[in-house]
């Protein structure tokens, strides 16, 4: 059996190493000279930060067992995400977690309720991989986490906390959001944590997750073809296999063909056999949400610790190089929906300043610069996002219709993945499609 995979990040460094694994001839084809995809750790001077995929949660069993093969260790303590209000920046002043009931008594009661109206969507799911099954999914889908948020009646700070937790979770303004998606995600973590027996933790990485990618990388290619700077330009599939053709002009046939890539380079491929109208739709629909992050590094670290909400254009602050030593830092602006779309449209050395200056006012920094980096998704010709997000309407759209073969064509990522949104929902969807493949 001969399989041509498409895209070596994670999503397809799993499908071929698994696929390779069980007999098949692979060839791996990547469009850049990079793999990773949206894996992308840099360093700041001694420093390792992260601008694209951060945390490796406690329920990403997959990921761990990555991690313990190429001997990579967890950083620091970890963070739970409650830890998002340990301070706030509000109307020009910065408040510790404590004294946010000066700006609004009433907001962390709020968004309390608010959470566990969230999380008890998702605990009427009985099977997170099929969100279909939810007894009120029609509802839940055609409402937004605006819906939801509206309801909760929640005030000013409480509004400004859950909006910055849909533009970082979901890397969507809280309109953009099915809430039958957020239900989704609720009950896929819920039932992990309850399978694996652990508390919810997220965690960086040792020496940064390229260390994975590098990893797996030097496992797949001793064993298959692979080809990066090559990328598709058209797919041809017959009842007896399926043809791609690359950019330099050559084709290669197979059996079976994985698209592990993301769906907005995908509508750039000719479908020389056209696609059925279901999932030309769902190709063409779902959107990937937008994340713009911005690290400055800084001569001597004058901010306060933890991760932190600010109503100013950085939208989360938070230090990255928390559990690394030395007397510089590093400062991480992380913004998504809107806000993270409007900084890449902007060059990167402008973006830079804007955060540098906003870290400034927020935190008083008198510090040198002494470095930075800022990673637009939006802008990535290969990635056009961050992760996928589902909108209203979209899960029972195009939940199932992403998930199933066409024919001898699969794809994979973390589109189309139960733990989607995550590198763990990467690692999955490629697991998945190559155990199919195989049994085929």
């Amino acid at each position: 059996m001969r399989v041509v995979v498409v895209g070596a990040g994670l999503a397809g460094l799993s499908a071929a190493e698994s696929l390779a694994r069980g007999g098949a001839d692979v060839v791996l084809l990547e469009a850049t000279d990079r793999v990773g995809g949206r894996v992308r750790t840099v360093t700041l001077g001694d420093h390792v930060v992260e601008t694209g995929a951060e945390w490796v949660d406690s329920t990403h069993w997959r990921m761990h067992e990555l991690m313990t093969r190429y001997g990579v260790e967890r950083e620091g303590e970890g963070m739970v995400w409650s830890t998002i209000r340990r301070w706030l920046f509000w109307d020009g002043i910065r408040y510790a977690g404590e004294h946010i009931a000066d700006v609004d008594p009433g907001a962390i009661e709020e968004l309390g309720r608010f959470d566990e109206m969230i999380d008890a969507t998702g605990d009427a799911m009985p099977d997170p991989s099929r969100p279909s099954t939810h007894p009120e999914a029609g509802r839940l889908d055609a409402l937004s986490l605006a819906d939801a948020i509206d309801e909760a009646a929640l005030g000013p700070v409480a509004q400004l906390f859950a909006r910055r937790n849909s533009q970082g979770e979901f890397a969507a303004e809280p309109s953009d959001v099915s809430l039958l998606f957020v239900a989704q995600q609720r009950a896929q973590e819920r039932a992990e944590l309850e399978r694996l027996g652990v508390e919810f933790r997220a965690h960086r990485v040792v020496g940064g997750l390229s260390r994975i990618v590098d990893g797996l990388w030097r496992d797949v290619s001793r064993k298959i073809d692979t080809r990066t700077g090559a990328p598709i330009v058209w797919i041809d599939q017959s009842v007896d296999s399926v043809r791609v053709g690359t950019a330099d002009g050559s084709v290669v046939e197979a059996d079976h063909l994985v698209l592990a890539m993301p769906l907005g380079p995908l509508r750039t491929v000719e479908f020389r056999t056209p696609l059925p109208s279901d999932l030309h739709r769902a190709v063409n629909g779902l959107r990937w949400g937008h994340i713009t992050k911005t690290a400055v590094r800084f001569a001597h670290r004058e901010w306060l610790r933890g991760y932190g909400t600010t109503d100013s254009v950085s939208q989360r602050l938070y230090e990255p190089t928390i559990d690394q030593s030395g007397e510089p830092g590093v400062l991480m602006s992380y913004c998504g929906g809107d806000g993270g779309l409007d900084l890449a449209s902007r060059a990167e050395d402008e973006r830079i300043a804007t955060i540098t200056a906003d870290m400034r006012r927020v935190h008083g920094i008198t510090a040198d610069a002494i470095g930075a980096v800022s990673q637009a998704w939006p802008n990535s010709e290969f990635a056009q996002g961050a992760y996928s997000v589902y909108r209203p309407g979209e899960v029972l759209r195009y939940w199932d219709v992403l998930r199933a073969p066409w024919g001898r064509v699969h794809l994979a990522g973390e589109h189309v993945a139960t733990c989607t949104g995550y590198m763990e929902g990467a690692v999955e969807s490629g697991r998945t499609v190559a155990a199919r493949i195989l049994a085929d």
